[in-house]
């Protein structure tokens, strides 16, 4: 993303840094060029399973199939329900998912859902960013084990890089589409992620592993998990290391997560999750053009640790009634230095700048549930949010022609007081309702009050109708409240409204399901420059824009073979924004894909996907170019398992060599693989 700033200097056009609404593509067409690589790749997957199946079909044991199991979702209403009665836009994916996808970031467990969008800015070194239903990335609520990780003191407004988050320790993702600020408060506007990790059982279980791959890639792991005494545990150490994958990128992270649980004949649950990590990047700054266009061959280089950790005292003191005191504690530190962006030699739009940014979050809630029927419950409490976040750096106006440099710095605080309640049930035997409200009062702020209705009708034993709307508002960051140059204490929350209504229809025992959404959002009193006074070269953010977007998700999975699924995902998404005819950026009006996942023995795992990417609106400071094309990728993931203790793998990515990018002048990484060897025990 540009920082806004820089972005006013270089192109005339106008950005916040905490929003990149202004700029998203109101029109599309695929790239010519598409159709006939992904005809001939289908047809290479297609002679790959059916070999597979002719050498291995014979062999396959009862052990490749596995029961499929209603999965219970616990983060899109304030009681976990079953997705079969879910009443919420939601997609789980499960720990299987991501064994067969072999995964080494985060951001490609995300890539299978319709309705959302993640890029990345290059190679592993740049920012992952992930967009719900066209909403900019700030607007997305991410989680780990219910502790959220959004940091409100960065250049990007609040929202999370996902290059930071490992896969390895992760038992399964719920992503919810929609407003949820009616359940979470600030932050959640188009929707949240919640990443739910692995915890200890009552048998003991340790793994490593290793991996090696192009461009430098390595990976080292070590888990643990098992009883002592009256606790469970499961605790991992990894390293993960990427080189130079395009110009100057670099990427290297190190985690330590931890997942422990006091369980006795009490009805007295402990459960004590986190994970530290620290993260070493380069790459060329957003804005400058990447190593296609950028004037300035200089990377930015940041170094980010942070601390995530929650600690939660259940308490069932009958059948009937369930109270629960957390304590979530969130804690990050970065240090950037930016070279800064020029728009031709020696001509600087964004000066060189360094920042050292430190934000911690505390938030202690109580939550009660209670059974008031057999068809109704009852959940409501209270929340604490205290932030504080500080910012100490320089920026080099000596290399715009200014006298003097500037300092950036600035301290904030603020606490939000909220209470919550939600009541959902079963009425006539057929429907699902769920209906929650809450009120937040954030300190300086106007009392904000979310609602959330949401309806799951069983029509038939196949065919299941839901709708759901729902509201969201964002406090601003504490950036676009107290930056220097552009800051503006009097902001207002942003504030989003959005209702959807899907179908979900199985057809026949083993046919295939099918599940299509229509969904509308309108975004508000957004945050970005004033138009009028940037045309006088004073740059001062004020709520400005109205955005609506509104389109279709469709999703399908079926098994035409034992041991054979295939999954294919679509998003359509039209945006208007009012009063302009500007596009928003980064957001394609169509994408797309499919997996094929295979199982020709209990032994052979063949995982394969394609993802089909549309054109999109984009803007770098050197360069007049502002369409990036569309492109198709594809990746195939194969495992061997010789006996249950041990596994090899082999990842192949972007297997037909194709060149894309994702941000103009950012290109992607071209064939890559990666093999590794697992042992557990």
């Amino acid at each position: 993303m540009i920082k806004s700033l820089s972005h006013v200097l270089g192109k005339s056009r106008i950005c916040s840094n905490n929003t990149l609404r202004l700029f998203t593509c109101r029109s599309f067409c695929l790239n010519r060029h598409i159709h006939r690589p992904l005809t001939l790749l289908f047809g290479h997957l297609l002679l790959l399973a059916c070999l597979f199946y002719s050498a291995g079909i014979s062999q396959a044991s009862e052990d490749s199939e596995i029961a499929q199991l209603d999965p219970v979702v616990v983060s899109a209403t304030a009681l976990p329900t079953t997705i079969s009665r879910m009443p919420a836009s939601v997609t789980v994916i499960s720990r299987s998912d991501i064994v067969d996808q072999q995964a080494h970031r985060f951001s490609e467990i995300l890539q299978q859902v319709p309705g959302l969008h993640v890029d990345e800015m290059g190679g592993r070194g740049g920012i992952n960013s992930i967009y719900i239903r066209g909403g900019d990335p700030n607007f997305t609520l991410i989680m780990l084990d219910g502790v959220p990780i959004n940091d409100p003191t960065n250049q990007r407004g609040g929202s999370v890089d996902l290059s930071t988050l490992t896969p390895e320790r992760i038992e399964k993702v719920e992503i919810i589409r929609g407003p949820l600020s009616a359940l979470y408060g600030s932050e959640a506007v188009s929707g949240a992620v919640n990443i739910i990790t692995q915890s200890g059982g009552q048998e003991s279980h340790q793994l490593i592993r290793g991996a090696a791959g192009r461009f430098g890639f390595t990976r080292a792991l070590l888990q643990a998990n098992g009883p002592v005494g009256p606790l469970t545990y499961a605790v991992s150490l990894s390293h993960t290391r990427n080189d130079e994958q395009i110009k100057h990128d670099r990427f290297e992270l190190g985690t330590a997560g931890w997942h422990i649980q006091w369980n006795t004949d009490l009805p007295v649950t402990l459960r004590l999750t986190g994970q530290f990590t620290h993260t070493s990047t380069q790459s060329f700054p957003e804005g400058s053009g990447g190593p296609r266009l950028a004037f300035i061959r200089e990377p930015e280089k940041r170094s980010t640790a942070e601390l995530v950790s929650g600690l939660q005292l259940t308490h069932n003191p009958t059948d009937h009634w369930k109270h629960t005191l957390s304590l979530n504690i969130f804690r990050r530190t970065q240090d950037s230095d930016n070279p800064g962006v020029a728009s031709a030699p020696a001509i600087f739009r964004i000066p060189p700048h360094t920042f050292r940014t430190t934000y911690t979050r505390i938030q202690p809630t109580w939550r009660h549930t209670m059974a008031l029927t057999p068809d109704w419950s009852l959940a409501g409490g209270m929340q604490l949010t205290q932030e504080i976040g500080k910012r100490d750096g320089i920026q080099k106006l000596t290399a715009l022609g200014a006298p003097t440099d500037q300092h950036t710095n600035f301290h904030n605080t603020r606490s939000t007081h909220a209470l919550f309640t939600e009541i959902s049930g079963t009425l006539l035997s057929d429907i699902q309702a769920t209906v929650g409200l809450r009120m937040d009062i954030p300190e300086g702020f106007d009392v904000a009050i979310n609602p959330r209705v949401a309806l799951s009708y069983h029509a038939t034993t196949s065919t299941r109708i839901r709708a759901g709307y729902g509201e969201g508002f964002k406090l601003p960051s504490m950036a676009s409240l107290s930056d220097p140059a552009i800051g503006n204490p009097q902001l207002k929350p942003e504030r989003s409204q959005g209702w959807d209504i899907g179908i979900h229809q199985s057809l026949g025992h083993d046919g295939p399901e099918i599940e299509l959404t229509y969904f509308h959002h309108r975004f508000s009193q957004l945050i970005d420059l004033d138009p009028v006074l940037a045309r006088m070269n004073t740059f001062r953010l004020v709520n400005l824009q109205t955005v609506n977007t509104q389109g279709l998700e469709l999703s399908t999975l079926f098994t035409p073979l034992t041991g054979l699924s295939v999954k294919g995902f679509m998003t359509y998404l039209n945006t208007d924004i009012k009063g302009t005819e500007d596009p928003l950026r980064n957001r394609p009006e169509w994408s797309g894909g499919v997996i094929l996942t295979a199982h020709p023995t209990s032994a052979w795992t063949i995982r394969t996907q394609v993802r089909v990417i549309g054109r999109r609106f984009d803007l770098q400071i050197p360069t007049e170019e502002d369409r990036v094309g569309g492109y198709v990728k594809a990746d195939l993931a194969i495992t061997y398992r010789p006996t249950p203790a041990w596994r090899l793998f082999g990842i192949f990515e972007n297997v037909t060599n194709a060149a894309y990018e994702e941000y103009l002048g950012f290109p992607g990484p071209r064939l890559s693989f990666r093999m590794g060897l697992e042992y557990s025990l």
